[in-house]
């Protein structure tokens, strides 16, 4: 029985106990009305122990890679029958939907994947690849996928560029099944939560694309158990454990500290040096109130990014996640924000082609009233706050505005 239906059960009995102490004292017309509240929390109480016996989500969803459902709506689906095509060179087999999805990602490799990469250098690339690309496809020029179902496979990725968490999930997996690189989809404890698991010469990384997808930093690309489990938890039976350093972002660009009054020194050379992530290693005897001091000094250091431009220099530090490495000494794994601009806001067209379109609409409709082009007019485009439809020929008709 699970511990939740436990809790529930002992306070339904605890309003049965209160229910019957109280019938010594109540008059008779209060009987009825309590009898009936009894016989109501008894109905519910056998509803919850049925409820209990037959839901075996948890447990089929706990040992499980594929077929679960995410967020009470999102599944994770297997991509072997594309990635199989693509490695056998026969598509013949697939949907039309799963052919167009094939022909979307073999175009993407074909145009990162050189030869003579390593797979960690392939598996890099593909990361980049989605995290940059994916998040610029906004502003003006947005595609609005046709469905909901488009959000939770590599079909509404690739063709769509906006997608949930198991999007993101299930095609970076289908990237590496291409690359025939070992890769799982995994899903957290809580079922509201997807990322990858990569094998790399013989070790498991954690990668959560859709984490990064926008943000600059590599915070969630090849992290160990030691990091993801101070995010988030997972079947750590039924998974592979990650149980390594060596393919780690931040740990290819460490950095070593003799104690940690060189932090700062060692902050602003990586900066300098333009990383945009990179790890922090402290020698085996440094102390918890060292590591509590360098922990200070990196969050003064992240408020005076956020609060203090700096060409050239990141604008805030995007993560720090401490461990210990395979030698047993303290380290930090640091990414920096970097990002420059808004990408969800459109570029402003120069003051020419404004001045141009604005003829055109006084030619056009200055004869019924004055149209002005505003350089600040937020157009219509926007659709987040709005219910719209698409119709078969790619038409948007716009709806009320959400409250």
């Amino acid at each position: 029985m699970k511990k939740g239906f436990q809790i529930t059960a002992v306070v339904l009995a605890l309003v049965l106990l209160g229910g019957i102490l109280a019938f010594s004292i109540v008059t008779m017309l209060s009987v009825r009305a309590m009898a009936q509240e009894q016989a109501e929390a008894l109905e519910r109480l056998e509803e919850l122990e049925q409820q209990d016996t037959d839901d075996t989500d948890y447990e089929e969803h706990a040992s499980s890679e594929d077929d679960v459902v995410i967020a009470g709506e999102y599944t994770i689906r297997s991509t072997t029958a594309i990635s199989d095509a693509y490695l056998t060179g026969d598509s013949s087999q697939l949907s039309s939907r799963d052919k167009e999805t094939l022909d979307m990602a073999s175009e993407i490799l074909d145009e990162i994947i050189t030869d003579g990469m390593t797979p960690y250098e392939k598996e890099l690339a593909v990361y980049e690849w989605m995290v940059t690309h994916l998040a610029y496809d906004s502003g003006a020029l947005v595609i609005i996928p046709e469905t909901d179902e488009d959000s939770d496979n590599p079909y509404g990725v690739l063709k769509y560029h906006n997608a949930v968490c198991v999007g993101y999930a299930t095609t970076f997996r289908l990237f590496m099944q291409m690359l025939e690189i070992p890769c799982k989809v995994v899903h957290n404890s809580e079922l509201f939560h997807t990322w990858d698991l990569v094998e790399l010469d013989g070790h498991w990384y954690h990668v959560d694309v859709y984490s990064d997808v926008g943000e600059t930093g590599h915070a969630y690309f090849n992290l160990p158990d030691g990091v993801r489990l101070q995010q988030q938890t997972w079947d750590t039976d039924f998974f592979p454990a990650a149980d390594a350093l060596d393919f780690n972002y931040c740990w290819q660009n460490r950095r070593s500290v003799d104690s940690v009054y060189d932090v700062p020194a060692a902050l602003r050379q990586a900066m300098d040096d333009g990383l945009d992530a990179f790890a922090l290693s402290f020698p085996l005897e440094i102390t918890e109130s060292d590591a509590a001091l360098a922990r200070q000094m990196l969050y003064a250091l992240d408020n005076a990014l956020m609060n203090n431009y700096a060409e050239d220099l990141p604008h805030a530090i995007r993560e720090q996640n401490w461990m210990t490495d395979d030698d047993g000494a303290y380290c930090v794994l640091i990414s920096f924000d970097r990002s420059s601009g808004d990408p969800y806001e459109p570029d402003t067209p120069d003051p020419e082609a404004l001045e141009k379109a604005d003829a055109a609409l006084q030619d056009a409709f200055g004869d019924l009233f004055d149209v002005t082009m505003e350089e600040g007019y937020e157009p219509p485009y926007y659709y987040g706050d709005y219910d719209y439809a698409v119709d078969d020929g790619g038409v948007i008709t716009w709806g009320e505005a959400r409250g």
